[in-house]
């Protein structure tokens, strides 16, 4: 049998890759620095606490990237089960007490003694596993071998064709419920910011895989309802999104974290006070070196660092993004999206959150807030981003007829 090479194979796709792992080792890196700054905050017995623990975190991240971008991605496919069901055990366990950890009234945490596992993390590897194998099985009717993805219109050849209940339970109820169960066990904590983030990461691969909007829209108006039910009902989570619409009038109270974190950006200025010369991340901000380093680096760095750190991650998305949409294999393509959608959109609701756009959340800022287990899951991200780019690139074969 002659073995062919498609005439449409996909171009080299290494200086992506070089792109995106070299944008991810600099704000790794960027962040060991900011690190430092807002640890002159603490005591002076260990003032540099934070920069030494992420320090240790680095190579555990760089490792655990490496073998994600290593890993057969079939074989991940083969074991999604286990993927998800190890993440929901997870999820479970981190609100018992004696195993999870509270830390502010929330559940968040498991103890692993050298190190707190965020079990939320895990729910997110896991969404993006699950949904990336769903909706490629979904679109088996009309997958064909000559992409490109995305193309924005009625006759994608990427729209689900199936009609009535296969399409319904193929297209949407089943990806739908992957993102309910994963929510639902983020919900124990509780963690509202990352079920709003799992949930904007997983509605938009199933609208990129074709889910029909008929079905979207009626989910979503149905969520907003809930959510706003909760909060309304939530007096602590109330007062919070008041803070957020009026930062001014409750600087004294709830919104005392978010006018200090605003007020930093405005004393940076264009150019900054200078590397550990700032003011309000030492005195004022409250664990600056956490969700709220975004406001350390406006006061030291200025307006062209954030300009540029939030340039960083969509060049890393809209690299991914080019990269894929030649791709031949929607499970890859699905895992690329999810795995970049998380790290870009963790990124913005963080720097929506320190700019006063969005109201107050726990959500960090990937490869520059402290934490082990978002520095490690964070690039595991770009090592799964990777991997999916590396066999993009491989040529495809199409069997030819067999000669005598």
């Amino acid at each position: 049998m002659v073995i062919k090479v498609r005439s449409d194979a996909p171009e080299s796709l290494a200086g992506y890759s070089v792109g995106i792992l070299l944008i991810a080792l600099a704000l790794a890196a960027f962040g060991l620095m900011v690190q430092y700054s807002a640890g002159i905050s603490l005591s002076s017995s260990n003032r540099l606490v934070a920069f030494e623990r992420q320090l240790m975190y680095l190579p555990a991240a760089l490792l655990a990237g490496w073998l994600i971008y290593r890993i057969d991605l079939d074989a991940v496919r083969r074991h999604r089960v286990w993927i998800f069901s190890v993440a929901m055990v997870a999820l479970v366990a981190a609100r018992i007490p004696g195993i999870g950890v509270s830390v502010n009234g929330s559940w968040r945490w498991i103890d692993l003694g050298f190190i707190r596992l965020q079990a939320s993390d895990l729910g997110k590897v896991a969404l993006v596993v699950m949904l990336a194998h769903y909706l490629a099985g979904s679109q088996r009717r009309t997958l064909r071998p000559d992409f490109p993805l995305l193309r924005f219109s009625s006759r994608s050849p990427y729209l689900m064709t199936a009609a009535g209940w296969d399409d319904l339970r193929e297209g949407y109820l089943w990806p739908a419920g992957v993102i309910v169960f994963i929510c639902g066990g983020i919900a124990l904590g509780p963690d509202l910011g990352t079920i709003l983030l799992c949930c904007a990461v997983g509605g938009t691969m199933m609208l990129m895989s074709g889910a029909r909007w008929r079905y979207v829209i009626p989910t979503f108006l149905v969520g907003a309802a809930v959510f706003a039910a909760v909060v309304l009902n939530w007096e602590n989570r109330m007062r919070r999104f008041l803070s957020f619409t009026d930062p001014w009038g409750r600087r004294g109270d709830e919104a005392y974290q978010l006018f200090e974190g605003m007020v930093a950006f405005g004393v940076g200025g264009l150019t900054g006070q200078g590397a550990a010369q700032g003011l309000q991340g030492r005195a004022f901000l409250p664990e600056a070196h956490t969700d709220f380093v975004f406001s350390v680096i406006g006061e030291e760095y200025g307006l062209f660092a954030t300009a540029s750190v939030a340039t960083a991650y969509l060049v890393i998305f809209l690299l991914a993004h080019r990269a894929m949409r030649r791709s031949t294999d929607l499970y890859r393509f699905n895992l690329c999206l999810g795995a970049t959608l998380f790290l870009v959109m963790q990124a913005l609701v963080n720097m929506g959150v320190v700019t006063g756009l969005l109201p107050t959340k726990g959500i960090s800022l990937p490869f520059l807030s402290y934490g082990g287990t978002n520095l490690v899951v964070m690039a595991c991200m770009v090592g799964l981003t990777l991997n999916c780019l590396r066999d993009a690139q491989a040529p495809a074969f199409v069997p030819g007829e067999a000669r005598a």
